[in-house]
């Protein structure tokens, strides 16, 4: 977003920052290395005995959108924060099924199909409607900066209109004029759809290089005292790991460049802008090369061992076995009395929160669907396009309301923050959110199929056929939605609360589990690593005790 350069980046402090890439990323590969080999391992082995899936949902999924798909399209007046002073710019913003925020001159460019001008990475975005909120959100995140200073300027000035403020991190901030607060509802609705999507997409297709990924920064974290991550997977891979490059480069920046920021409130805050702007493009683009590079050597040392693991991949998984049965004899007693000590007693607490926060979004969400259907319904007259109509309206239901019920789980969890250090509940609030959303889509489209048949139909038929499909379809909504909260819980009390118990299980246990890679022969020594099989038993205990 703006300039993507800054003058008080000079050789010297660019240097300094790429070292600090490269030591970060040197200390993760060598973990992403360890874990892809055994992720590989155990991706050939379900390849041979696939994992018996849990409950199915009964609602039929929509096919993938395409990604050009329009959510959002409309004039707009534009300007980002390196543009700070000057005045709004016409502008036409498009949000797509990629779930990019582009910004076109004008709409007849835009449908000439020329490139956009701008295109916003919402990844990890803020979004505020007042520009006290955004003034007080911008002021917040270059306070070290601003180091008390008051001036009589202002740094987010819009006329009194309609306005959407998006805050990105390490990128800065883009504001967005209305003339009617319908538009700005409609604009508000998709940009957050863009922003859940941008934070989660990456991690909803299980694979295995995601699941090293994973395994890795869990490692590395761990390693450096800090056993939370699972509420830092917003992004992609490389954002994720620049989020966590950041939080070391950033307070350095500061420290060197705290007396050099001079001028007006407004000009110190763009100079940091700028200048957190740079650091980040420099150190996004040196990780994507990096991962790059590292993946594709990953994926050639596994497939140089293909052959040994799939000849050897009996007693491979025999070994892990085994050695899982010694891990869990030796430390359930004392996981579980941790547990008991720990862990439980807040257990209660965290699913009456997240029960009585999540399962009012999705009720609403159920309520909210049947309510439109029988008002679309009821203005048919059983005609092939009365009907067409009457789905196309039910695809464009709105559901903010229903977030907004889920999103009170910001308030409710802040206790959690300080007995389990979970960094942020925004990726437990945009899970939950996916999840109504999904469930919401396969619903209409269910029912876009059991009506399929209707244009067949005498039209005296058709009112019958609509009312079992719809009665039909609620039920499977009402299944589904109840399975959904079930995994949300459990994937959710799981996440918080195991970071704590593998910190205390750590303690004793990080040290002596050397003693078991006495029975893991020298050959298999790349693809069962003690470590996660101590995870995994940790896991399957916590998992036992959350399930009872």
């Amino acid at each position: 977003m703006g300039a993507s350069s800054s003058g008080l980046l000079d050789e010297a402090k660019i240097s300094h920052i790429k070292g600090i890439i490269d030591s970060t990323f040197q200390d993760f590969s060598v973990f992403y290395r360890q874990q892809y080999s055994s992720a590989y391992a155990g991706h050939l082995h379900q390849e041979v005995e696939p994992k018996k899936e849990g409950r199915g949902l009964l609602l039929t999924q929509r096919p993938e959108c395409a990604p050009e798909e329009v959510l959002y399209q409309g004039n707009v007046k534009f300007s980002c924060w390196d543009e700070q002073g000057k005045k709004f710019r016409e502008r036409y913003a498009v949000l797509r099924r990629d779930y990019k925020v582009e910004i076109h001159e004008n709409k007849e460019s835009f449908n000439r199909g020329c490139a956009a001008k701008l295109v916003l990475q919402p990844t990890g975005g803020s979004v505020l409607t007042s520009e006290e909120e955004s003034r007080a959100h911008l002021e917040k995140m270059c306070a070290v900066i601003l180091n008390g200073k008051e001036d009589s300027s202002t740094v987010v000035s819009s006329p009194d209109v309609i306005a959407v403020y998006l805050h990105l991190p390490n990128t800065g901030y883009a504001c967005f004029l209305f003339q009617q607060e319908e538009e700005r509802d409609h604009f508000l609705s998709a940009l957050k759809t863009c922003i859940r999507h941008r934070n989660l997409d990456p991690w909803c297709k299980s694979s295995y290089e995601s699941h090293a990924y994973m395994r890795a920064l869990r490692l590395d974290r761990q390693d450096k005292g800090c056993y939370e991550s699972w509420d830092m997977l917003l992004g992609t891979e490389e954002e994720v790991l620049a989020s966590q490059v950041m939080e070391e480069v950033l307070p350095w920046l500061q420290s060197q460049l705290q007396s050099k920021v001079k001028g007006k409130k407004a000009e110190r805050i763009r100079q940091w802008l700028a200048t957190v702007h740079a650091t980040y493009t420099l150190v996004l683009e040196q990780l994507i090369s990096s991962m790059e590079v590292l993946r594709e050597e990953c994926r050639q040392n596994a497939t140089a061992n293909q052959a040994l693991i799939r000849s050897n991949l009996d007693q491979i998984v025999s070994s892990l076995s085994f050695l899982e049965q010694k891990v869990r004899v030796c430390i359930r007693e004392e996981a579980e009395q941790v547990y008991s000590e720990s862990v439980a007693p807040y257990m209660s607490s965290i699913l009456e929160v997240l029960t009585e926060n999540i399962s009012a979004g999705i009720h609403g969400m159920q309520q909210t669907l049947h309510t439109q259907m029988d008002s679309a319904f009821t203005h048919t007259n059983g005609g092939t396009e009365d009907t067409k109509k009457a789905l196309l309206s039910l695809r464009s239901i709105s559901l903010d309301q229903c977030y907004r019920q889920a999103k009170n789980l910001t308030q409710t969890l802040a206790d959690l923050k300080l007995r389990f250090g979970l960094i942020s509940s925004e990726r437990l609030v945009h899970s939950a959110h996916l999840e109504m959303e999904q469930l919401l889509d396969s619903a209409v489209y269910t029912l876009e199929l059991f009506l399929q048949s209707s244009a067949r139909l005498q039209p005296s038929e058709i009112p019958v056929k609509m009312e079992r499909a719809k009665e039909r379809v609620l039920k499977q909504l009402d299944y589904d939605s109840r399975v959904v909260q079930r995994r949300l819980y459990q994937e959710a009390l799981l996440e918080i609360t195991l970071p704590a118990l593998t910190r205390r299980m750590d303690i004793k246990w990080k040290t002596e589990l050397q003693q078991f890679e006495q029975y893991i022969f020298s050959d298999y020594s790349s693809f069962i690593l003690i470590h996660n099989v101590h995870e995994d038993v940790l896991r399957n205990i916590l998992s036992t005790e959350i399930e009872k």
